[in-house]
């Protein structure tokens, strides 16, 4: 005997997979787990291949390549957020937008070839301009789902906040304090941060709680030393890639150094750069009233609104701070109730490929060359709408999820 244990049985097509199935409910232990999976494998069985189960859900018809991506979304989910977007595609709802979408382009093709086969004949409902005028729907809500791909990455895999400023302003100590941990090297040696070191934090908002990729990078000032200077172009290259930059801010710095080093930054970065920059003034258990004042004057000047002022050697301000981040990001995660949201590169994609043929289609004075571009749309967002996709391209997608599931 192995263990005392629970089988239950499913059989085709009522279980997950669509096939016969038997689930074994063993006590918690590896020994007996193990023996178990060496008895099964004497009698012929094998162990699951990743994302097997899944696989063979998709392929037998009992859910959309949508819903079972969204099984892996919800597993590797963080915060409450991703995990409410996982459910709503796990659950169907969004598989039926996304179908209601590749329908109503399926039937604009069909009209298109109708209008192909009719050309000679004047018929409004498959004229070319009438098709292009139902077209467009289609564009602006593809262009809708393209756009929120940023905010479906920031929901599943979280917020990119760089910590940015002058050599000593108090970055590390920040940022250990923010994960309750020593994970930076602090030291009063200007320069000793080197690298981008990188932490995943989840913070809860007023809403719902989200995920936070913080980045601690090597201090901003002129060096002749070549490993700083690398340093110094990735913290450059994470704030251009961030989505939230903490201008950690020392109120004992002149004010000169803080207002050159920001320009300095300013000229490599995109336009928007203040509007996603937050000032954070560190040291203030240290710093007399008017040295803060003058920070924040200095902040106000260059059009950045300080969040925080804390200590990370007392905790001074630091929950505070930590809790403005999180109603500072989650505004920017709002989402509409029911609203379809991308968190994939490949759905992304796909639906960029399909919207460069549509625009296009727009633009075609011919029928013929607008049903071609329709037909290749189609083609692009097979991954979304529900075509049937070859083998050999689903193991490829299942290839990333866990052993089985």
């Amino acid at each position: 005997m192995l263990d005392q244990a629970l089988w239950a049985g499913f059989a085709c097509p009522d279980s997950y997979t669509g096939e016969d199935l038997i689930e074994y409910h063993i006590h918690g232990n590896p020994w007996i787990a193990q023996r178990l999976l060496e008895t099964l494998s004497h009698w012929g069985a094998r162990q699951a291949l990743p994302g097997e189960f899944s696989f063979r859900a998709v392929r037998n018809g009992k859910i959309s390549l949508f819903q079972a991506q969204a099984i892996a979304d919800l597993i590797g989910a963080t915060n409450d957020a991703a995990v409410s977007v996982a459910l709503e595609k796990l659950s169907g709802y969004q598989s039926q937008l996304v179908a209601s979408l590749g329908r109503n382009l399926r039937e604009i093709a069909a009209l298109s070839e109708v209008g192909i086969d009719f050309a000679d004949q004047d018929i409004e409902a498959v004229s070319l301009p009438k098709l292009k005028e139902r077209l467009e729907g289609v564009v602006h809500a593809l262009e809708d789902l393209s756009q929120s791909y940023q905010r479906g990455t920031q929901l599943q895999e979280g917020i990119r906040v760089a910590l940015v400023g002058l050599p000593n302003a108090g970055k590390s100590s920040f940022f250990n304090a923010l994960l309750g941990e020593d994970r930076s090297i602090v030291s009063e040696i200007a320069g000793t941060t080197r690298d981008v070191i990188r932490e995943k934090l989840t913070l809860r908002g007023v809403k719902t709680s989200l995920t936070l990729r913080l980045e601690d990078t090597a201090g901003l000032r002129l060096t002749q030393d070549t490993i700083e200077k690398f340093g110094i172009e990735r913290t450059l290259d994470a704030a251009k890639n961030a989505d939230l930059i903490l201008w950690i801010i020392d109120p004992h710095s002149p004010g000169s150094a803080i207002r050159e080093q920001w320009d300095a930054m300013s000229k490599t970065l995109p336009p928007l750069l203040r509007s996603k920059a937050l000032g954070i003034l560190t040291k203030v258990d240290t710093s007399d009233r008017s040295e803060v004042q003058s920070a924040r004057n200095i902040l106000q000047e260059l059009g950045i609104s300080t969040l925080a002022e804390v200590s990370s050697v007392t905790g001074l301000g630091v929950s505070e701070a930590a809790q403005n981040i999180a109603n500072f990001c989650e505004r920017s995660l709002e989402r509409k109730p029911g609203e379809l949201i991308l968190t994939r590169l490949e759905h992304a994609r796909a639906v960029n490929d399909a919207l460069a043929h549509l625009r296009r289609a727009i633009g075609v004075p011919e029928i013929d060359l607008f049903a071609s571009d329709l037909r290749q749309a189609l083609n692009d967002l097979a991954p979304l709408v529900g075509e049937t996709l070859p083998d050999d391209i689903l193991g490829k997608i299942f290839s990333n999820f866990c052993i089985g599931k």
